[in-house]
């Protein structure tokens, strides 16, 4: 699946995109959690937003190699 990171997260992690393959569907959650192992939990904080092919989605949306995956922080501005 291709992953795409925006703002701070983005800068953070030092990469905008990768691709990471699984071998059967899993959750959002579930991705999040391999993301928590491999960049930190303080990467992924609990308020990150999740898009799957470009819909917000929550932790329990089911994803595949085929999806395309966004993670970016909630914006805030005035």
């Amino acid at each position: 699946m291709n992953i795409l990171y925006f703002a701070s997260l983005k800068e953070s992690i030092q990469k905008s995109n990768e691709v990471i393959n699984i071998d059967k569907n899993i959750s959002v959650g579930e991705l999040k959690l391999l993301l928590i192992k491999k960049y930190g939990d303080n990467q992924f904080r609990k308020d990150i937003i999740c898009a799957v092919n470009q819909e917000v989605a929550n932790d329990s949306k089911l994803i595949n190699n085929d999806d395309e995956v966004a993670f970016y922080p909630p914006v805030t501005g005035g």
